[in-house]
């Protein structure tokens, strides 16, 4: 069969909401045609989830299961002043699963918040 994943949703609002998300770094995010870059289209922050507190089903899910987890997040906007290793909030995230084993994941968000920790 085919086109089978349009059917698949992800809760990525639910997926982050008991993580701690920081971002790392960014770079422009890029649309290519035959090898080249055709045009940029946004940026894309690289984070990882420093802690998460999600309740997972089952009775031998380790604590803090995706903590040290890398996340590319893909914003259609220029990017934000932030320090390194700030935390970050996904405003209207989307996402996908995909992979071989169904263990990667594709993020794209309307925008981001960069929350400052004094």
């Amino acid at each position: 069969m085919k086109k089978l994943r349009q059917f698949n949703k992800f809760d990525a609002e639910g997926f982050f909401q008991e993580k701690d998300v920081r971002v790392m770094a960014h770079e422009p995010w890029n649309d290519y045609e035959d090898g080249q870059i055709a045009k940029q289209l946004g940026t894309k922050y690289k984070c990882v989830i420093a802690t998460d507190n999600t309740t997972y089903d089952g009775d031998d899910v380790p604590a803090d299961l995706n903590a040290g987890e890398q996340i590319d997040v893909k914003i259609a906007k220029q990017p934000k002043d932030y320090k390194k290793f700030s935390k970050i909030k996904f405003i209207q995230p989307t996402a996908s699963v995909y992979g071989t084993f169904q263990s990667e994941l594709s993020v794209k968000a309307e925008d981001i918040e960069i929350i400052s920790t004094k």
